[in-house]
């Protein structure tokens, strides 16, 4: 395949080859190869191939590998199913015009015919274009940071502490790098590709062993449960079996021998309107010790005369009182429906109301060993998207249904995109999924417990706190500027260099 003649096919199969990439770490070597496939095609002298059509077919096979558990929700409900076929081809189609982009800049601003001049900053340059069509995927219209090339790490902490510098971003851009480097290199045929193949990850581990110092703060330990109760999502909403769901809840919660516990339930764990039903949250009161304090998601409503919102909320009960955050990050179709003037379809979550986005602060608070701990809340794919708060938090805490995303990559995929959170902010992660995995980790991004996919049970741990700021939550993205700027210096100089050197030896 790599010495045949590129064909148009040969782009889907590279596209192809790069998602199936990002389902083990032991399948990075795809990465490459899909890479190479893109590359030597857009670099044929025998065929002048359409970079547009080109880029969308790598796109396609991108998408349609990496994100096909996408069709997932869509089989769970009846009546959704007849879009299952269509989500399938429309998802990746669409998604895989971002690749076009990067492939018309790469096809019009590098001279293939003299791949051997300025070799280093022909990589920048190329890498740079791929980049740009991934940040941009991850921030517009929404955005759908899922599956970015940071993301091949995750199978050891140690190859992704540097995220606390430079964020997920960063390392994708390097990522990207390290790829077309070793892909130029081997369409030169020449065997120096082994040096950034194996130079690369060494730097990764090195960066982690001798991380740039992080400012910290006051330290502290809190005793935590993390509850899975493995509902499945077709009775989830049954209102026949919401008492026995609440009370498989409540007993997972219970048997306390800890004197403060926090126990986090996850995502619309509680299918009612909780903040309308006194009732029922005397009820929780009633059944779990009164040394705990109970994070739950569930539905929250607010009225404006005839009229009311609804909100896909994130509670934290003591003995006190009640605090709440809504979703702000909806998803589409999900819990709403895009331009519903023109698609009046029934979204995938039970109801015919739309959710309503939230707008409070995603900063909260509660009180254990007489310790106020400040926490970010995310309510499921929340969790994938950068945040900036300017206040120091001791915790992030994810609540999640992961039964929407399927019994293969998905769940696995978001919860890799959670972790990235953890690493960047230098705070410990705590995630608690009806049915997916559930996790704690510690600020470098480490599992140190987790609940299995569609397993029923609890995480006990006494979790260390300490308060951090990273070098990247210091920066933000800005650091992402300065990387580029002096890579394209290095660059330029090296090329430079090589061709002075190429010059004196003419004469």
């Amino acid at each position: 395949m790599l010495n045949k003649l590129p064909n148009y096919y040969t782009f889907f199969i590279g596209g192809l080859l790069n998602g199936f990439s990002f389902f083990s770490s032991i399948l990075i070597p795809f990465s490459i190869l899909g890479h190479y496939l893109l590359i030597k095609g857009l670099f044929c002298k025998v065929r002048n191939f359409n970079p547009i059509l080109s880029g969308w077919l790598f796109g396609i096979g991108f998408f349609l590998t990496s994100m096909h558990w996408i069709v997932n929700p869509f089989l769970i409900y009846e009546e959704h199913k007849i879009l299952a076929p269509l989500v399938l081809i429309v998802f990746p189609s669409l998604m895989g015009l971002f690749f076009t982009v990067p492939c018309i800049l790469i096809k019009k601003f590098i001279n293939f015919q003299k791949i051997y001049d300025f070799f280093f900053t022909k990589i920048l340059l190329i890498s740079f274009f791929i980049f740009i069509s991934e940040f941009i995927r991850s921030n517009i219209f929404g955005g759908l940071p899922f599956n970015l090339y940071g993301h091949l790490w995750i199978f050891n902490e140690n190859f992704i502490k540097i995220s606390s510098f430079i964020g997920v971003f960063g390392l994708s851009f390097l990522t990207i790098l390290w790829i077309i480097t070793i892909v130029l290199c081997l369409i030169k045929k020449t065997s120096n590709f082994i040096y950034p193949l194996t130079l690369f990850p060494l730097f990764l581990i090195f960066f982690s062993i001798f991380p740039l110092k992080e400012e910290q703060f006051e330290s502290k330990t809190i005793s935590i449960r993390v509850v899975q109760p493995n509902i499945p999502q077709n009775k989830k909403w049954d209102r026949s079996l919401f008492q026995e769901h609440l009370d498989k809840l409540l007993t997972l919660s219970n048997k306390n021998s800890k004197e403060e516990l926090l126990v986090i339930w996850p995502e619309a764990a509680i299918t009612d309107f909780l903040n309308e039903n006194e009732d029922l949250i005397a009820y929780i009161k009633q059944k779990i010790d009164k040394n705990t304090v109970i994070i739950t998601g569930g539905l929250r409503r607010e009225f404006y005369g005839s009229n009311f919102k609804v909100f896909n909320s994130f509670f934290i009960i003591n003995k006190n009182e009640i605090s709440f955050y809504d979703k702000k990050k909806l998803v589409p179709f999900g819990e709403f429906i895009p331009l519903r003037f023109l698609f009046n379809i029934l979204k995938l979550t039970p109801g015919k109301t739309d959710f309503s986005k939230g707008d409070r602060d995603e900063v909260l608070f509660l009180e254990l060993e007489q310790e106020k701990i400040y926490l970010e809340p995310s309510i499921c794919y929340e969790a994938i998207f950068q945040t900036f708060n300017n206040k120091k938090i001791d915790l992030l805490i994810n609540i999640t249904n992961d039964a929407w995303f399927g019994n293969f990559i998905g769940p696995k995929q978001h919860l890799t995109a959670s972790i990235f959170r953890s690493v960047e902010k230098g705070i410990p992660l705590i995630r608690s999924a009806n049915s997916g995995i559930s996790v704690v980790t510690d600020e470098n991004g480490k599992i140190l417990k987790k609940i299995g996919l569609n397993k029923s049970g609890i995480i006990e741990h006494d979790l260390y706190l300490r308060k951090t700021q990273t070098f990247f939550m210091k920066h933000k993205n800005i650091v992402l500027v300065y990387l580029v700027l002096i890579i394209l210096i290095i660059c330029i100089f090296t090329d430079c260099l090589i061709k002075k050197r190429k010059d004196l030896k003419i004469f």
